[in-house]
């Protein structure tokens, strides 16, 4: 039995399934969005100070 016969069997698993999946896409997208801002260090090593080489003429990002 594959996944959508155990959904159609099992209609009460439906809503749960749903948002199940939009938590998780929602987990991921916000993980994505976070490494991408400036203020998340993810090399430590190679760039420990980051913070000095921050243009202050340049505004920083709000989204």
């Amino acid at each position: 039995m594959n996944f959508f016969q155990l959904l159609m069997k099992k209609k009460e698993l439906i809503p749960l399934v749903f948002f199940m999946t939009t938590a998780a896409g929602g987990a991921s997208a916000f993980a994505v969005y976070s490494l991408q801002k400036t203020d998340v260090i993810i090399d430590r090593k190679r760039n420990p100070e980051p913070w000095e080489t921050v243009d202050p003429s340049v505004p920083g990002k709000v989204l």
